[in-house]
């Protein structure tokens, strides 16, 4: 936060993913335009909701591409905000002054990389997905609904499908949902970190020996936090061994009141899923009204309930909700929330998009 040419102050959002979006958003309804400046800064020119561009990227049917693509001039409500493509390169953090955000303009071309890789995914037989979470089962899922015959095979280090912040019956459910559409699944196992970034040629031994041959190599172990620019900054003192960045009840980055983290690259005990990120957003925007009064944030995040719903395929999947006993639900279920959509529609009207 800091003044504009204009004297008024500069909020900026960095990102327009998962929990950059809804904030800004949520801020587009509260902030005094005569007073405050809202910017988002975004490496895309457009939102890309992630969970339907695995469907995207196997396959052309219905250009779901352009579904999954959407643009941001809806997100301001009233428009009362600034879109800025570009990538941030560095913040600062001048106290009570505010600070400074810089950036640098390179939007990426998306539409052909989704045509590039539909192609890719044509014309493979053999398809290796590196890492057994969520990201793995739904590639899997839309690979069998592309072409059954084709081989899927799942490389996981654990010796249950997903991790431990699900429990053991529904991992054993979904495993046994993967092997009905034909997925092989080798658990327990690692490929080498060379492999997994195919960088090397067939055939692929596994840590345990296992030879692989496949056609094309899908990386699925999990993001990776981009906040190299965040320590470069701030120092790198203000990152948790991981990358990730820890965050106060608030969202407030510790010692610097002013600047709040959420989404992907927060350090927080919970699962990373975007679902869970508009609920960072409203506290975050509570917060940042606060700050801008001169008085201390104080709303704080309180968790969310593990639950997932996983797609194999557009008819299928599984789903658990961490509430009460444990729910499990099935296909049909799991279907009526997300296979046959992507939650598309609604990650649209988020946006402020009714089509």
């Amino acid at each position: 936060m800091s003044k504009s040419s204009d004297n008024r102050q500069n909020v900026v959002v960095v990102g327009g993913g998962g929990a950059g979006a809804p904030t800004a958003r949520q801020l587009s309804t509260t902030l005094d335009p005569t007073k405050y400046n809202l910017i988002i800064v975004t490496a895309r020119p457009y939102f890309l909701h992630l969970p339907g561009s695995i469907r995207a990227t196997v396959t052309p049917e219905g250009d779901f591409h352009e579904q999954v693509t959407m643009p941001y001039d809806k997100l301001f409500v009233n428009g009362n905000g600034t879109i800025v493509t570009g990538e941030v390169t560095s913040i600062a953090d001048e106290g009570e002054g505010g600070g400074y955000v810089e950036w640098r303009a390179d939007p990426p071309e998306t539409s052909q990389w989704f045509k590039d890789w539909n192609a890719k995914f044509e014309k493979a037989d053999d398809i290796l997905l590196v890492g057994g979470g969520a990201v793995a089962i739904e590639f899997a899922g839309e690979i069998k609904d592309l072409n059954p015959a084709k081989k899927v095979t799942i490389v996981h280090g654990n010796d249950r499908i997903l991790n431990d912040a699900y429990p053991e019956k529904f991992r054993k459910d979904v495993e046994r949902r993967l092997r009905l559409r034909g997925v092989e699944l080798v658990l327990g196992d690692i490929v080498p970190e060379a492999a997994a970034a195919n960088s090397v040629e067939k055939p692929i031994t596994t840590r345990n020996g296992k030879v692989l041959t496949p056609d094309l190599v899908i990386p699925c172990r999990g993001s990776r936090p981009n906040t190299a620019f965040i320590a470069a900054s701030l120092g790198a003192d203000v990152l948790a061994p991981s990358g990730f960045v820890p965050v106060e009840p608030t969202f407030q980055i510790p010692g610097h009141p002013r600047i709040f983290a959420a989404g992907d690259i927060a350090d927080l005990k919970e699962q990373k899923q975007v679902a869970k990120y508009g609920g960072h957003a409203s506290v975050i925007a509570a917060n940042i009204l606060s700050v801008l009064d001169g008085q201390k944030a104080v709303q704080s995040y309180k968790g969310a309930s593990e639950m997932i719903v996983l797609t194999i395929g557009k008819n299928g999947g599984a789903a658990f909700f961490g509430v009460l006993w444990g729910l499990m639900f099935g296909d049909w279920v799991s279907s009526l929330i997300k296979s046959k959509t992507l939650l598309t529609p609604l990650v649209r009207k988020g946006l402020g998009l009714h089509n």
